[in-house]
């Protein structure tokens, strides 16, 4: 099978089943949600700025999304699927590619759309100090929230990969996205090397990706989020794709 084939399989599985529409909705009223909701009660302007707002969502939406990523792999897995993909695909790698184009592209392409409609609707809701797309740094901060949120569903599927127990995966997913960033730099870190430490965690190199507001001192710059995060991926990569090329399905 082609590439191309490939991807058009990943792409019928992929929606084949009903948890995928229900968790891309849940992603998106959550993130529409929450933006609007605090663009309506107001955030202190000295933190964070009014696109930065409407975009407070993503917190939500990056689990939601997380555990999409893993149910598109170890759904396959749990039912057995799996062994009939591998046997029709003997090229593993293309096969988990194939998901990860499929995801990525589906997940850019929604939160795209939800983030500008949440961005729009929560200036208007601000009203007069609103923000409008042509204003500095604007595109930025929606490019990098979609952008980290469409990396945190890749990041889902590459553990559900390593991993392959829906349950020990999404475990796994919830503890690096949100257990390791408060009780690690909270409770486990010395507080003279937290701040330079938890910045470098997943969770908070991603949201620096779309930070938009004061430069706080516990937050690396939206570039060096998108290289510290683009490097977890990789790594997470490399990892699933061994265990998929040297395991049995």
């Amino acid at each position: 099978m082609s590439f191309r084939h490939v991807v058009r399989s990943e792409w019928i599985k992929f929606w084949s089943v009903r948890s995928t529409t229900v968790l891309l909705s849940v992603a998106v009223i959550g993130f529409t949600g929450i933006g609007l909701l605090l663009c309506a009660v107001g955030m202190s302007a000295s933190v964070v700025s009014p696109a930065g707002t409407s975009m407070t969502g993503s917190v939500l939406a990056t689990l939601v999304l997380g555990v999409l990523g893993v149910l598109v792999i170890t759904g396959e897995y749990n039912t057995g699927l799996i062994r009939a993909t591998l046997t029709a695909v003997p090229r593993r790698l293309i096969v988990l590619t194939a998901k990860a184009v499929v995801l990525g592209a589906v997940s850019f392409t929604v939160m795209s759309i939800a983030a500008l409609l949440t961005f729009l609707a929560g200036q208007a809701v601000i009203g007069d100090a609103g923000m409008t797309l042509t204003d500095n740094g604007v595109i930025r901060v929606l490019l990098g929230t979609v952008a980290y949120e469409t990396g945190a569903a890749l990041l889902g599927l590459l553990l559900g990969t390593l991993i392959r127990s829906t349950a020990a995966a999404l475990s796994t997913y919830f503890a690096v996205t949100f257990l390791l960033s408060t009780t690690f730099t909270q409770f486990l870190l010395p507080e003279e090397v937290r701040a330079t430490a938890g910045k470098f965690l997943p969770p908070q190199a991603g949201e620096a990706m779309g930070w938009a507001g004061a430069r706080l001192p516990e937050m690396l710059s939206p570039g060096r989020g998108a290289l510290v995060f683009a490097g977890y991926l990789v790594l997470a990569a490399v990892l699933a794709g061994w265990r998929l090329q040297h395991s049995d399905a």
